[in-house]
């Protein structure tokens, strides 16, 4: 018995693999060209996971210490290095990816400004960047929360550990700010670069 023919144009027994896919994640249609070069790598992920990890660990320290240091009379043990070091294990992996994807962002403007042809960038490392930044929103949003109610049981004479809090209310807000701002400017940079939406 015969197999069935190929379609028109198939050049391979092996085309009815996964199509392939340009930059901006729609189907190339043919053979690849042998001129085509791959994508634009996104940028490395250790030094984000090195900081979360760094995170982590102060995290579990923080919490050591908490435990194992009695409240004082009429206190409470001190929460603000536990907050600290926990927005630090969160939001580090992106804060840190935010600013890495700035400075690709930019490094592309600059050299199509100076006429330089470079490799396409995927589409996916271009919309990385609202991700990111919702995420670093969130966690100062988090810490600003923290400073908030710090602040309240500072008035109400009933400590919670987080006292004085304006400077968690303070450096969350500041924290939230940036990384809207940090969201905003990538966002420009890929458009100006004309690998944004």
């Amino acid at each position: 018995m015969s197999s069935s023919p190929r379609a028109e144009g198939d050049p391979s027994p092996g085309a009815d693999r996964a199509p392939r896919l340009d930059a901006e994640g729609l189907i190339v249609r043919g053979a690849p060209a042998a001129e085509d070069a791959p994508p634009l790598p996104g940028p490395s992920r250790s030094l984000p996971l090195l900081v979360t990890g760094l995170g982590v660990l102060l995290v579990a320290l923080a919490l050591t210490d908490l435990l194992a240091s009695p409240p004082s009379t009429g206190g409470a043990r001190p929460m603000v290095p536990l907050v600290l070091a926990s927005a630090l294990a969160l939001g580090g992996f992106s804060a840190v990816r935010m600013v890495q994807l700035l400075r690709l962002a930019r490094s592309r403007v600059r050299a199509l400004g100076r006429g330089e042809k470079s490799r396409a960038v995927p589409w996916g490392l271009t919309q990385d960047h609202a991700l990111h930044g919702m995420w670093v929103v969130g966690v100062g949003a988090s810490i600003a929360l923290m400073g908030l109610l710090g602040v309240w049981s500072l008035l109400d004479g009933q400590p919670s550990g987080l006292e004085p809090g304006w400077p968690l209310l303070l450096g969350g807000a500041a924290v939230s700010l940036l990384g809207h701002r940090l969201r905003e400017r990538i966002e420009a940079l890929w458009e100006e670069s004309g690998d944004g939406l």
